[in-house]
């Protein structure tokens, strides 16, 4: 064959080449998130708390999830409404300032809103057969806290792209972000994904040096919660079977969906660190923690169960480097007030303690429960026979269990569940975050509390401690 031919045949195959992969690549390439974006905008709303006075307290964001022709619901994240006594959303230039009122809270981070106005767009979630991993890439959007003219220059949503799933805590109940400068005023906001405009997730805090957060899933936690308030959610039609015989149509107020099977994460496995010199006691509380050689910074990392401790024969270790402890310092107890069943009641938060280790750029998780944080909470409320349930009661104490961790070399993270006694578990906040900066000389750390009725937070100084003053419950 001659040269010309060939030349040609390699022409036609390579043209070939690039129009199959044109036509096999998805819609919203992975350096694009614009389809995504352009989808899920319509859905998102700026949501703003107000004092008695009618100052603004806080603003978020939020996501309609159900609208029919005369109410519409939004779902955004609970500590933005904190505190507040009335509630108003924005949605563009011409919509803006509408009332909205508390429908229902979640047993995390989560506020139901209901809106008197219908006709809205709708979020679409993505389906529960489509697993979250780590290492997808993901898009966030939502109003940062000065985006505050919406109705006067028509202020758009801020797009967030392109982030990373780094880990999945809790099974995967939590999103671990990475890549992602989260301001304040995007908590509620929709975690996506860049082609579809799927959400993926709800933003519900922010590490302190603004390159990422968490995020409560969207199948596993936000759907979950939906559910349970009866609402219909928007999700992806599923894929016709050429055996499959049609389905009857949904019936309202129903998410018809298959079960989600999530692969667990899996914790690193303990490994020991280098032998003691002479001078170091043969046996210390400590139990072995990650090699010198973990890469910086550590991902975050799935907790092992509480009752899962370090073999007792474990080999001693040089304790002399590469091992800080942290303590936190006495603070003023913290009080908030919040409404239960229509009774005022007062709860003052104590930490009795908080501690954590750092070894090798990597955190070390405790072997019993309460040994990383432990509060002492009091609560009282009106004396009357309407607030018997909630009246005057001794203070009490609660241990609570490290879910996720995460340390980049400066900054800690981590979230908390409730880990006390059951009986209890209605008087104590079912969910708390640490934030930590470690990297300077004035080291503090930043507990923000979660509860179906009320947030809160709490800041304290962090000093170095001496590991011998470490509890040996570690």
């Amino acid at each position: 064959m001659r040269p010309e031919f060939i030349s040609v045949h390699k022409f036609a195959a390579g043209v070939l080449l690039a129009a199959f992969a044109l036509l096999s690549r998805p819609a919203g390439a992975a350096n694009d998130a614009a389809l995504g974006y352009e989808t899920i905008r319509p859905a998102l709303v700026k949501v703003w708390s107000f004092d008695r006075s009618g100052k603004p307290l806080q603003s978020g964001t939020g996501i309609v999830v159900a609208s029919d022709a005369h109410r519409t619901l939004i779902v955004t994240a609970s500590h933005v409404l904190a505190g507040g006594a009335s509630i108003r959303v924005d949605v563009n230039r011409d919509l803006h300032d509408v009332k909205a009122r508390v429908e229902r809270t979640g047993p995390r981070d989560l506020t139901l809103l209901a809106v008197d106005r219908g006709g809205w767009h709708v979020a679409r979630f993505a389906a529960r057969a489509r697993p979250v991993v780590e290492g997808n890439l993901v898009a966030v959007a939502g109003y940062v806290k000065n985006d505050e003219l919406i109705g006067v220059v028509g202020q758009e949503p801020r797009i967030l792209f392109p982030g990373t799933v780094a880990s999945r805590p809790d099974n995967g109940r939590y999103l671990e972000l990475e890549n992602v400068h989260i301001e304040e005023g995007l908590s509620g906001g929709a975690v996506f994904d860049p082609g579809t405009g799927d959400v993926l997730g709800i933003v519900t805090s922010r590490t302190s040096d603004r390159r990422g957060g968490f995020a409560d899933s969207g199948a596993l936690v936000v759907l979950e919660f939906l559910e349970a308030s009866n609402v219909a959610v928007h999700l992806p039609p599923p894929v016709a079977h050429p055996a499959a015989k049609p389905r009857a149509a949904a019936v309202a107020l129903t998410v018809v969906a298959p079960p989600i099977v999530v692969p667990p994460v899996v914790a690193l496995p303990p490994l020991p660190l280098p032998r003691p010199r002479a001078a170091v006691p043969e046996r210390d509380p400590l139990q072995p923690l990650f090699p010198a050689t973990a890469p910086r910074p550590a991902p975050a990392v799935a907790l092992p169960a509480p009752a899962a401790v370090m073999p007792a024969t474990a080999p001693s270790r040089d304790l002399t480097g590469g091992i800080v402890s942290w303590q936190a310092g006495q603070a003023t107890p913290s009080r908030f007030v919040y409404t239960r069943a229509g009774c005022r009641v007062a709860v003052t938060v104590d930490v009795r303690n908080l501690q954590f280790i750092v070894a090798h750029d990597a955190l070390v998780p405790p072997h019993r429960r309460g040994a990383l944080l432990g509060i002492s909470l009091a609560e009282r409320a009106a004396s009357t026979t309407a607030c018997a349930d909630v009246a005057d009661s001794a203070p009490a104490e609660a241990a609570y269990e490290p879910i996720a961790m995460s340390f980049n070399g400066r900054h800690v993270t981590m979230r908390f569940v409730y880990a006390g006694t059951p009986d209890l578990s209605d008087r104590f906040p079912s969910d708390v975050s640490l934030d930590a900066d470690v990297s300077g000389d004035a080291a503090s750390a930043t507990l923000q509390f979660f509860d179906r009725d009320w947030t809160g937070s709490i800041a304290l100084p962090l000093a170095r401690t001496a590991l011998a003053a470490v509890s040996s419950s570690w």
